[in-house]
C-alpha cells in the first residue's frame, strides 16, 4: 500500500511540476511577444 500511496504522491508532483514549466514557458512566450509587438509597432 505505501508503494502505490508514494507512487501517486509521485505522480501529482510530476503534474505540479510540468504545470509550473508551463506556466513559466507560457508566461516567458507572451512577455516575449509583447516585447516583439512594441519593437515592431514603434
Amino acid at each position: 500500500m505505501n508503494d502505490e500511496v508514494s507512487r501517486g504522491g509521485q505522480t501529482v508532483r510530476l503534474w505540479v511540476s510540468w504545470l509550473v514549466v508551463g506556466l513559466l514557458l507560457g508566461y516567458g512566450v507572451v512577455q516575449t511577444l509583447i516585447t516583439a509587438a512594441k519593437l515592431f509597432t514603434h
